[in-house]
């Protein structure tokens, strides 16, 4: 919500993704968050696609920012850019540590010049480590993470999540310790240094897959889009479409037998409890398969909802960022532009506060020059 950050100043020195991620969360919990970009531009903005010259995927993760263009390789940028730190509250980075100490920017040096200032680094991998100088993405993360193991179906290849939840996953960490810091600074008066490997961001999702697998010595492997430990739990198609079911509680297990016609399945002993319905999860599966497959979704969604098991329908993004919940929460800003503007879908963090469009290079360069007492 946007005062949660009121008169915080945030400075985003980050490329691509996971770390303009994290600094758009703060902007919208109503931190100013200055973009500071180099002169060639965030590499973000060549990624398409592209519309009316303007990178979606940029804009996607800079909405809520202002942003100037600063050459960190000049004595004057690299002046001006520490005056911006002697003004600001939180710095948001992705250099890697060679080019860190190259600029004087590494860690240390920072914190030591500007010692209230909370400084996030987001990584590859942890400083210290072998691996520090290598760079990481979001393919090579959910693949050494072993997310990849467990995404995709029983004997087909390993399958890498839709989204980048690695970066992701990392630029929340990033949000997170971000605003966990500046409290600590409001106590002590002292800033600090945090650091959010982005293959630690990603093992940490792995949470119960991790603990199972570490107390049983044997890797979960692929379950499609079904549970490991949870029958039924998975998508399942209809004549027409596709939807999933939770039946997370065995209460709903006889509730979804009567609700398709399957009482001798909801009868039976050996399937009461979950335990029993995992040992025969083929069966149950086959079963569920051919009850659904005369049924259209809709038909199918309405019998669940009487019966009161936990569903869902299986939607398309566009079906998904258009649905009535989505209109109902204002999940979706129109953010406007001198170019006929563009969508984006915010944070769950509600306030309706519009973001303000993502930066055009240099946009507020002078504007932030002039607050900070600099003639450019």
């Amino acid at each position: 919500m946007s005062g949660l950050l009121n008169g915080v100043r945030v400075v985003d020195m980050s490329v691509v993704l996971a770390g303009p991620f994290a600094a758009q969360a703060l902007a919208e919990m109503g931190a100013d968050v200055v973009k500071v970009e180099p002169p060639g531009g965030d590499p973000a903005r060549g990624i398409g696609p592209h519309r009316n010259g303007r990178s979606l995927y940029f804009s996607a993760l800079n909405s809520g920012k202002r942003g100037m263009v600063v050459d960190l390789a000049s004595p004057q940028g690299l002046d001006q850019f520490h005056t911006l730190l002697d003004h600001s509250d939180i710095l948001i980075g992705n250099l890697r540590p060679a080019a860190a100490r190259k600029l004087d920017l590494h860690p240390d040096a920072v914190i030591a010049r500007h010692p209230k200032l909370v400084y996030v680094r987001i990584s590859g991998y942890a400083s210290g480590t072998p691996w520090e100088q290598l760079g990481a993405y979001d393919l090579i993360t959910q693949a050494e993470s072993g997310i990849m193991a467990v995404t995709g179906t029983d004997g087909g290849e390993p399958v890498r999540a839709g989204v980048a939840i690695s970066d992701l996953a990392a630029g929340l960490w990033a949000a997170l310790g971000a605003a966990a810091a500046y409290a600590g600074r409001l106590r002590t008066s002292r800033g600090r240094y945090i650091e959010v490997p982005l293959l630690d961001a990603a093992m940490s999702l792995l949470t119960y897959m991790a603990a199972d697998a570490l107390e049983t010595g044997m890797d979960p492997g692929p379950v499609g889009s079904g549970h490991h430990s949870i029958v039924p739990y998975r998508a399942y198609p209809t004549a027409d479409g596709h939807l999933v079911l939770a039946v997370i509680g065995d209460k709903f297990w006889p509730m979804l037998c009567n609700a398709l016609g399957l009482e001798d399945l909801g009868a039976r002993e050996d399937l009461r409890t979950n335990p029993g319905r995992v040992a025969a999860r083929s069966e149950i599966d086959g079963a569920l398969v051919e009850a659904f497959a005369d049924l259209a979704t809709d038909e199918a969604l309405a019998r669940l909802a009487a019966a009161g098991v936990p569903h869902g329908r299986v939607n398309g993004i566009l079906s998904a960022v258009g649905s009535p919940y989505a209109a109902a929460t204002g999940s979706v800003l129109d953010i406007p532009t001198g170019d006929g503007g563009y969508r984006i879908v915010h944070g769950p963090l509600y306030d309706g506060r519009p973001l303000r469009p993502a930066p055009a290079l240099g946009e507020h360069t002078a504007e932030i020059l002039a607050e900070l007492g600099i003639v450019p």
